[in-house]
């Protein structure tokens, strides 16, 4: 990526991430200098840095130098303060892809330990890249949450960008970890599919990991003690160990292929192992995120997240193409007079007139049955007792082709 470098003497070592695909400040360390950096790609300027091509700038004077080093041992777990056998910090990006409805998002909300990515039982829920970032004292794992990958070629530009969108960040980050699922792995065509794509895609130099979701339906019972899978999916299936050995085969013949392991996110099951295998291949690091900022979980905006969930009660309420042809714009904001109630104001986009009306339902009862419940996970969301909501539907034709809707929407560049 872009890599530009300016010296901020006296200025905090916070990070910046308001941009889609990120910006930050890095500061490293060498003997009693500190260079301050602002980046464009975090994970791709470490990976310049490290190999010592990063542009020279002028050195911070004596004074100013000292002074960032001995603010900086305070502040960066990782910093040189660290004994030599204390465990080594480790920070990183690293990039969570798949087929669509695999389970990446629920997987992403697992390991960072908060929902902060929609997830419905329907294909395609996630558009966008979704950062997620999990700080402990001894790492830093900002994980990204990528749209489903698209076997056959996109049909129109929404898909293509979405597809960029997954595409960037598998080459951007410095692991990657790939999740299929029981029923994926199961045929041929669809698990050859995704290796192919990431073999093309994936960074060369990013170790990967691999996955295998939903096991939790080849383990257990339902109360009746029989099994969650029905009889022909159980047939097709076969058993965990079936499936795993498939994985292996298919995926551990690549050099990248770090660790083919078992999961069920939904449950839980596989997730702290996982966490492990992952951190373990991050590089040692400061955090990108700054321990002052330790409570820092996305780059998002709350804006963002507010047409999210609306968009996931769209899912959730409507069949057909009817949550496929949405996408949600916030048009207003703004906390209340009083500071525990949320005023939000969003205009849901169609693609046709005959869309607007099932959305909107007879008497308007189905688009405030979706905004009730759009209401109930914005006040969890927020943590806020009362959030006012109120939503219009507008016909926007064809969007999802209309290159500048798609960036107005943060599709495309």
């Amino acid at each position: 990526g872009e890599v530009k470098l300016m010296m901020a003497p006296g200025r905090p070592a916070r990070p910046v991430s308001r941009r889609r695909r990120g910006v930050g400040f890095l500061l490293w360390t060498t003997g009693s200098t500190t260079t301050w950096a602002f980046v464009a790609d975090p994970p791709g300027a470490r990976r310049l840095l490290s190999r010592a091509h990063a542009t020279t700038v002028a050195p911070l004077s004596k004074e100013d130098s000292s002074s960032a080093s001995s603010e900086t041992q305070k502040r960066l777990p990782c910093s040189s303060s660290r004994s030599a056998d204390e465990t080594p910090y480790r920070s990183g990006f690293v990039a969570v892809v798949g087929s669509a409805n695999v389970g990446k998002s629920t997987l992403v909300n697992a390991l960072v330990g908060e929902r902060l990515c929609i997830a419905t039982s329907k294909a395609q829920t996630t558009r966008h890249r979704v950062l997620g970032v999990a700080t402990t004292p001894t790492y830093q794992m900002a994980l990204t949450d990528t749209p489903g990958v698209i076997h056959d070629a996109p049909a129109y530009a929404l898909q293509r960008g979405m597809m960029g969108a997954a595409r960037r960040a598998c080459r951007d980050a410095e692991v990657v970890l790939l999740l299929t699922d029981i029923f994926e792995i199961s045929g041929d065509d669809a698990a050859a599919s995704i290796a192919r794509w990431l073999d093309a895609t994936a960074n060369a130099e990013a170790p990967v990991v691999v996955a295998v979701n939903k096991v939790d339906l080849l383990r257990y019972t339902d109360e009746h003690g029989d099994p969650l899978l029905g009889p022909v999916a159980s047939d097709l299936v076969g058993s965990e160990e079936r499936a795993m050995a498939r994985a292996r085969a298919l995926f551990g013949r690549s050099e990248k292929t770090r660790d083919v392991v078992p999961l069920s996110a939904a449950r839980g099951d596989g997730v702290e192992a996982l966490t492990e295998t992952l951190v373990g291949l991050l590089p040692v690091s400061p955090p990108v995120y700054p321990d002052e900022d330790a409570d820092f979980l996305t780059d998002r905006p709350s804006r963002f997240f507010a047409a999210e969930i609306i968009r996931e009660q769209i899912l959730e309420h409507y069949t057909k193409e009817i949550p496929y042809a949405c996408e949600v714009q916030i048009d207003r904001f703004k906390e209340d007079q009083l500071p525990d109630r949320l005023d939000i104001a969003a205009t849901i986009n169609v693609n046709r007139d005959s869309q607007k009306g099932i959305l909107i339902g007879k008497h308007g009862r189905a688009i405030k049955e979706t905004g009730t419940a759009a209401r109930q996970r914005l006040e969890a969301f927020f943590d806020v007792p009362k959030v006012f909501l109120d939503l219009k539907v507008k016909v926007k034709k064809n969007w999802r082709s209309d290159e500048n809707a798609l960036r107005a929407f943060g599709y495309l560049d």
